[in-house]
């Protein structure tokens, strides 16, 4: 006689690219477990209901795409729920002790650059140089309007493959405020999203890391549970990816001692490179004039160290200002 499976339960928001990556969750904890399944439940988040406003009126991203997964696990109908790391509120520490909720596991990273999706007819060059770009991250913004002087660049937001059809068909964009924009010429988005939806040959350009340095914890999936919930804090010890971690650490530190807020310019990358770990953090102004950045490095075992003084240093320098300014823009 066979012993029954242990099922456990997901909670993820209903997009195609969440989907996605939930299924890499499924098959992560298949792979590291027998006699598991992993069961899906779709939750309905304020930012995937209200696709025209900013962010910040549904307090950043966590209260957008997060706060709403988080309440189907304090209710108990999910054991664990699969958001983006960059979507998780900057000022929250990693680890369960003192806190609520826990990170159980980081999936292995993926591409963590950001591309050009260009609308048919249309080329890089033009785009660039005096084109209409759409995005929703004022980060993006601001790097395309410190590199390309001439570019319009325009709120745009939604799904992504809702956001590339609307591309395609010269779809106008509600603004947050009323009135229409658009339509674009082109998008700027993450390379893992479109890899995770098999839109790889939609990339018409990739943005290098030093064009563009990638947001906080862009391209990595996490699995968040309940701090307190031991049985599946141990079954998400076992697809950790340790590598993601310490470079999430590192540039999620450095995230909290800027205190950045959901309108604040601020890019931070991690890398190791011959067994040392490296930082690159970013704070750029949202019209794309000034622009400070730190580069440092450290052994593998002080991510945290790293991160806060790359942060430190970046505010010696001036990011502190820039990220009060961009509070009022």
């Amino acid at each position: 006689m066979h012993a029954p499976k242990t099922v456990l339960t997901i909670g993820t928001r209903a997009s195609p690219m969440a989907l996605a990556q939930t299924e890499a969750v499924r098959r992560a904890l298949s792979n590291a477990h027998a006699g598991i399944e992993v069961a899906t439940i779709r939750g309905d988040t304020r930012g995937d209901r209200d696709t025209v406003s900013r962010l910040g009126q549904h307090g950043g991203k966590g209260g957008a795409f997060v706060d709403d997964l988080r309440s189907l696990m304090k209710a108990g109908q999910v054991d664990m729920i699969m958001p983006c790391l960059k979507d998780l509120p900057g000022n929250e520490d990693y680890y369960c002790s003192g806190s609520e909720f826990c990170i159980g596991a980081f999936l292995p990273r993926d591409d963590p650059r950001d591309v050009l999706v260009v609308a048919p007819g249309r080329s890089v060059p033009q785009v660039l140089e005096r084109g209409t770009i759409g995005t929703n991250a004022v980060r993006r913004a601001a790097y395309l309007r410190h590199h390309h002087r001439g570019v319009t660049v325009v709120h745009y937001r939604g799904k992504v493959d809702s956001r590339i059809t609307g591309l395609d068909t010269s779809k106008q964009q509600r603004l947050p405020y009323g009135g229409l924009c658009g339509p674009v010429d082109a998008l700027v988005l993450a390379a893992s999203g479109l890899t995770r939806l098999g839109l790889d040959a939609r990339v018409a350009k990739t943005f290098s890391i030093d064009e563009m340095c990638p947001a906080v914890g862009q391209g990595v999936v996490v699995v968040e549970c309940l701090a307190a919930n031991d049985r599946v804090v141990k079954y998400l010890g076992k697809i950790n990816d340790r590598t993601t971690e310490t470079c999430c650490v590192a540039e999620r530190a450095m995230l909290r001692v800027l205190d950045g807020h959901c309108n604040s310019p601020i890019a931070g990358h991690a890398w190791i490179e011959g067994g040392r770990l490296f930082l690159r953090g970013v704070v750029i102004a949202l019209d794309g004039r000034h622009i400070i950045e730190v580069q440092e490095s450290t052994s593998l075992a002080g991510p945290e160290e790293l991160g806060m003084r790359v942060g430190r240093s970046l505010n010696a320098k001036g990011a502190g200002q820039i990220i009060e300014d961009s509070r009022w823009q």
